[in-house]
């Protein structure tokens, strides 16, 4: 076989190898056409959004997820990208086979619209819309319906307004419900009792006042924390079934690995988690030791004692730091660090900006490029 004949079996090998896989990625055209529509009408980051989801291959876009036989989407995950305006739900309708949505930490509106649009969804089995809707009023009953498949739902910190709404006790396969941080008054409805897969309620930090239903308390293996049955409270405690074996299956489907005491995943996937006390509130593939962390965000490293850690792709250690931002490299004591890229070690420095390398103790760094050391 001549030279120029291999160059032409070895192409059409190739292209016998490439092809499947690029059918495999490219994402159904009524997905694409749903998701182009969806980006086109946000504000704030949704410009970043729209010049990083070019092509037709919506499979490899950033926060896109499918199903790798049928290339439909199944996962939409957008958190703290800066993304502003009414949540377009119609063009979310549009993905047929969606499971998970989280658009947590956003500036999104018009709640009511995207829980209507969004009923229609019926694979969606987690939602997550925390830090969202700024004061809006809860959809009532009457309004919102079916939701069959929700197993989690997240609007915690939304200081929505109005009482547990009753279309809530339709989710019967409801696992994760987190009201918290809101302004809902009222009483716990009696019909929370009949949500049996439900394994973790918080309705802390709102205005319910009452007493605790009993057939909350019939749930085998639920109690609440810090309070006692037919208590009157203004703000309702977090409930947690001890009896875990729901919870269990759930984080087992989300691949996090946790071992040691009182350590939990509320939102995320390919978590590790050991020590004690610890929180991944959101976020993924955060690796977690030590005692008594609150991590948001992906990616991180932590380790050590009492840290607050939010944003991405941060390596902590030691004891009391506070980290926001992104790729920050932070060990020692008492650090308070915003921004990007600071190395950061000693203690009680507070750094901001970017790109900032701080040893020793007691500095305060403003600005970007920096180099700072000593005591």
């Amino acid at each position: 076989m001549n030279p120029m004949a291999k160059c032409y079996l070895l192409f059409f090998l190739l292209l016998a190898v490439l092809l499947p896989e690029a059918r495999a990625t490219s994402c159904h055209p009524d997905d694409l056409l749903a998701l182009l529509d969806f980006a086109g009408s946000l504000n704030g980051g949704g410009v970043l959004l729209r010049a990083t989801w070019s092509g037709a291959t919506c499979c490899s876009w950033e926060g896109v997820g499918c199903d790798a036989a049928s290339g439909r989407v199944t996962a939409l995950r957008l958190p703290r990208r800066g993304l502003g305006g009414a949540i377009p739900g119609t063009s979310l309708a549009g993905l047929a086979q969606l499971e998970e949505l989280d658009l947590s930490s956003n500036n999104f509106h018009n709640i009511s619209g995207l829980l209507a649009v969004l009923h229609g969804c019926q694979n969606l089995t987690t939602l997550i819309l925390t830090k969202n809707f700024g004061g809006e009023e809860l959809p009532g009953d009457g309004i919102i319906g079916g939701f069959k498949s929700l197993k989690v739902l997240a609007l915690g910190d939304c200081a929505l307004k109005g009482r547990v709404p009753e279309w809530l006790s339709q989710c019967k396969k409801m696992e994760v419900l987190d009201l918290s941080r809101n302004q809902l008054v009222g009483t716990i409805p009696l019909w929370i009792g009949q949500l049996h897969h439900l394994c973790y309620l918080d309705l802390s930090n709102n205005s319910l006042v009452g007493e605790v239903p009993k057939s909350l308390t019939l749930l085998k293996g639920f109690a609440t924390v810090g309070r006692s049955e037919g208590m009157t409270f203004t703000n309702m405690p977090l409930y947690v079934k001890h009896n875990r074996s729901t919870l269990g299956r759930r984080l087992n489907e989300l691949l996090n690995v946790i071992t040691g005491t009182n350590n939990v995943v509320r939102f995320g996937r390919n978590n590790v988690v050991s020590g004690n006390d610890n929180t991944v509130i959101f976020g993924d593939e955060n690796t977690v030791s030590g005692n008594n962390h609150a991590v948001y965000g992906n990616h991180n490293t932590v380790s050590g004692n009492n840290h607050v850690v939010s944003g991405s792709k941060h390596v902590v250690s030691g004891s009391r730091h506070g980290v926001t931002g992104s790729s920050s490299v932070v060990s020692g004591f008492n650090n308070g660090v915003s921004g990007i890229n600071h190395v950061v070690s000693g203690s009680n420095n507070i750094v901001s900006g970017s790109n900032n390398v701080v040893s020793g103790m007691n500095h305060i760094v403003v600005g970007n490029n920096k180099v700072v050391s000593g005591a």
